[in-house]
This record gives structure tokens, C-alpha cells and sequence, in this order.
């Protein structure tokens, strides 16, 4: 069973991804050092020593698969102005709470007497993604088992036990920046990644596109800018400084410290991808409806 790269593609795109990639589905050598990063993770971040075999090669998850369609999935764009859409969400604890999300009100207090007002990272301005990526892949398998009857397949998103970060970046959708992140050299680092491990042959002729540039060069400034030290300038974190798992992850009370070098964050943290040079000028390529900070719904 085969389909081109390109009709992948416009099935993809036609779904509402903002981009999108096709690697093979093959062991990984990025497993190695996910598994060295992850050793010393912290309790909050536990899952990401369950299934071993399944990161290290997606075909240990789904057997079938031997492509990867990955997509990227923008929601923010440097047009959009994050003060603007924290107004409009209103009180950060109500809204978190509204919409299912875990309140740390010691952050929320510490915040305040700080003299800060709550900050939401713009990944969270909106409807858990989960489910939405989840809906837009489930609609795309269906086109392409109606393109090609008899394909397998499943999807993932960044609570699968796959590396979707490195298989991002063998498709050729961006580089992995000194954030941890996947940049895009258009879409930045605003995006989620999800996609589908199928049954389709990968393309005869085909070989992976892995970017591997324009990369970072010299830039340090989202180390500098991460205000406890999580973040270092050859690229590893250390999560158990983190805001973002602070704030997001943890049961336990945050280390001294770390609450009043928030930068008023009390859910996620953007303060490294707001000083990243790729998210300066990005377009608004395709901003799903749900994703969408001046969406009516909201």
C-alpha cells in the first residue's frame, strides 16, 4: 500500500495543520539521550519512564506502522498580543478552573503579593489541545483510509509514549532548538506536534529530510532569560527548576524561590519562547478556530 508524500500532505493540510512531515518509522538514535534526560526527571514527571520500547521505536507501539505523518499545529502567531487575551479571559484562577486545569494557589497568591498579575502561558488560552489534535488526526486517518482502503493506523500527540519532537524533526518540520523545543524556521516554537504512525509503505525513493538548521547559532537568550536557571545554554533542562513544571505537573509544594521568579506565571511559562528570535515575525499560517485567542467562544 503506497501514497505519495504530497497527497499525505494535502490530506493533512485540508484538516487544519499548519504544517506537516512524513518520516520512516524506524528506530530512533535521539532514544539514548531521552533516556539519559529523563533519568533524573522529577516525580511529577514519572510517565516519561513508562513504556521504554515504545519511544524507542514507534513500530514497538503500533507494529503496522512504517510511515509517520507528522503534523504541526500553530496557536499563536506574533500578531496576536498575549495581554490582550489575558484580559479577555479574565480572573487567571476562574478561568483555569473553568476549564479544567489545575489551580496552584500558593503561585496565584505568591504572585499577587508580588505585585504581579497572574500570567496563563498562551499554550493554555483555549481548550485542552489534546482533544482537538486528537479530532483533526481521527478526521485525517479517515481520508486516507478512504484514499487507500485497507491502511492502519494511530495517532499521537505529546501524551503518547512516542518521541514526537524527534520525529518532528525527521520530517523535515523544524530543528530542535536550545528551548527543547521543535522550531519551525516560519512557525517558531508555537505549535503543537501530534500526528499518525500508518501502515503506508514509506514513498519509494523517499529518504528522510531531518532539519538540522538554520538552528540556533550563538543565541543564548532563552537560557538568559529562563529566571531560575532551568534552562542552560547547551540546551538541557533541568525540570525540577522549571515554572512550567511547577506549575502544571508537580503535587509538592514549589522550592523556595521559585514562585517569586515567575514572572507572574502561574501556568506554564513562556519566557523562553517570547525572547526566541523565530517567534519575532511569524505568520498566522493557519490558527485552528479553537486555538484562536479572539474566538468569541472563549
Amino acid at each position: 500500500m503506497t501514497v505519495t508524500t504530497a497527497e499525505l500532505r494535502s490530506i493533512a493540510l485540508g484538516r487544519g495543520a499548519s504544517a506537516c512531515g512524513i518520516a520512516r518509522a524506524e528506530e530512533l538514535a535521539e532514544y539514548a539521550r531521552f533516556c539519559s534526560a529523563s533519568s533524573g526527571a522529577p516525580a511529577g514527571l514519572a510517565y516519561l519512564k513508562r513504556s521504554p520500547s515504545a519511544r524507542a521505536d514507534i513500530r514497538n507501539w503500533f507494529p503496522p506502522a512504517r510511515t509517520v505523518l507528522v503534523c504541526a499545529f500553530q496557536y499563536w502567531h506574533s500578531g496576536l498580543d498575549h495581554e490582550a487575551a489575558m484580559e479577555k479571559i479574565g480572573e487567571a484562577s476562574a478561568y483555569l478552573e473553568k476549564t479544567g486545569r489545575k489551580v496552584r494557589a500558593e503561585f496565584v497568591g505568591g504572585v499577587k503579593t508580588a505585585g504581579f498579575r497572574p500570567r496563563i502561558s498562551r499554550y493554555a488560552l483555549g481548550p485542552d489541545y489534546h482533544a482537538i489534535i486528537k479530532e483533526r488526526l481521527g478526521l485525517m486517518l479517515s481520508d486516507i483510509k478512504a484514499a487507500v482502503p485497507g491502511v492502519e493506523g494511530k495517532s499521537f500527540t505529546d501524551t503518547s509514549p512516542v518521541l514526537e519532537k524527534e520525529l518532528g524533526r525527521l520530517s523535515g518540520l523544524g530543528f530542535r532548538g536550545r528551548n527543547t523545543l521543535l522550531i519551525s524556521g516560519e512557525l517558531g516554537s508555537y505549535i503543537f506536534i501530534g500526528g499518525l504512525a500508518l501502515s503506508l509503505e514509506y514513498g519509494a525513493g523517499e529518504s528522510p529530510v531531518a532539519d538540522t538548521g538554520p538552528g540556533c547559532g550563538n543565541c543564548g537568550k532563552c537560557a538568559a532569560a529562563c529566571p531560575t536557571g532551568a534552562l542552560k545554554a547547551s540546551g538541557v533542562l533541568d525540570a525540577g527548576l522549571c515554572i512550567s513544571y511547577w506549575t502544571t505537573q508537580s503535587g509538592t509544594a514549589a522550592p523556595e524561590g521559585i514562585i517569586s521568579k515567575s514572572g507572574g506565571y502561574v501556568y506554564g511559562c513562556d519566557l523562553c519562547q517570547e525572547v526566541c528570535p523565530y517567534n519575532e515575525k511569524t505568520p498566522d499560517r493557519i490558527l485552528l478556530p479553537e486555538f484562536n485567542p479572539n474566538n468569541g467562544s472563549r
